[in-house]
């Protein structure tokens, strides 16, 4: 993962410089910390109802897709490398690359997405059904809605790559978006283990 704080070549010494990090970065840093304190607080809720359940979980044999789920977990977690390809070759003026790879990984992502509207639609259970049900679709459409964001954010990205070649402010842009995008899926897979998997 490209670091807010990047070592670079001292040529004068000879040794390594670290450059300072871009107060994007850091903001960008600072308000994850929040977003992760926010799913914390999700994953608090719902493992305390899990644990004053009395009986087998998920509760009222509701049963999960564990196998096309984990499929596109896969995908998404395969969309963080693409991810950070783009910024790689971003990095390295590599503009048209970096253009590509943001298309491949909005694919990746509307993909998981699209997985997700048909897991809602389809489920046995809805959100009133029981506390499980309840958990279910209020933290994976909370996480939903993050994918969203970041498609969105990675939209206006793929419009700024593409234009004038000198924009000293884009890739401090796109490593923050490279960073959210890294948060969104890291979260998904304790979602992914939590929901489908711990029983």
């Amino acid at each position: 993962m490209t670091q807010a704080i990047s070592a670079q070549s001292d040529h004068l010494g000879g040794g390594i410089r670290f450059n300072k990090p871009t107060m994007l970065g850091v903001g960008t840093m600072v308000w994850l910390g929040s977003e992760l304190m926010f799913f914390s607080g999700l994953f608090a809720a719902y493992f305390s109802i899990r644990a004053n359940n009395v009986g087998p979980w998920p509760m009222g044999g509701i049963k999960l897709d564990v196998i096309q789920s984990g499929i596109f977990t896969v995908i998404l977690v395969l969309s963080s490398f693409t991810m950070q390809k783009a910024v790689y070759d971003l990095e390295h003026d590599r503009r048209r690359s970096a253009r590509i790879w943001i298309v491949i990984t909005m694919i990746m992502g509307a993909a998981f997405l699209a997985n997700q509207f048909y897991e809602w639609t389809h489920a046995s259970f809805s959100v009133s059904t029981n506390a499980f049900g309840s958990m279910f679709f209020i933290m994976t459409g909370l996480h939903g809605l993050h994918v969203f964001l970041g498609l969105v954010a990675m939209a206006f990205l793929l419009i700024r790559v593409g234009g004038r070649s000198k924009d000293p402010g884009l890739l401090p842009v796109m490593q923050s978006i490279s960073y959210y995008w890294h948060f969104v899926d890291i979260v998904w897979i304790a979602l992914y283990a939590s929901l489908f998997l711990v029983h």
